[in-house]
């Protein structure tokens, strides 16, 4: 997983053919929850192009993710972009390891 703190980092992530991007509180039980999932997700798939934000920390590029991709923030929250366009996304308790697998091929 690879940290996004700043826009410019956000511009990069949506630069990439796929990437997914969680948005997550290290403050919030149900963040907790999601990072369990993505964690799963990611011994499966080492290699899986996974960029993270913490929305308390670095709440400008968090904030700059949902107007960039025009879904509404939430969190925890993962977004599967292809070519910098979201083509699917998922909030709190439905964001799940095998989900986030077929949503981007791998499973």
């Amino acid at each position: 997983m690879k940290d996004m703190r700043t826009t410019q980092d956000v511009d990069a992530a949506l630069g990439q053919d796929t990437a997914i991007l969680f948005k997550h509180s290290t403050r919030c039980p149900i963040s907790a929850a999601a990072r369990g999932e993505m964690e799963r997700f990611m011994e499966l798939h080492p290699d899986a192009p996974v960029y993270t934000v913490d929305v308390n920390d670095d709440a400008e590029a968090s904030q700059y993710l949902a107007e960039k991709t025009g879904i509404e923030h939430h969190s925890p929250q993962v977004i599967v972009a292809r070519g910098g366009q979201p083509e699917w996304h998922a909030n709190h308790f439905d964001i799940r390891a095998g989900d986030l697998e077929q949503r981007v091929g791998m499973g």
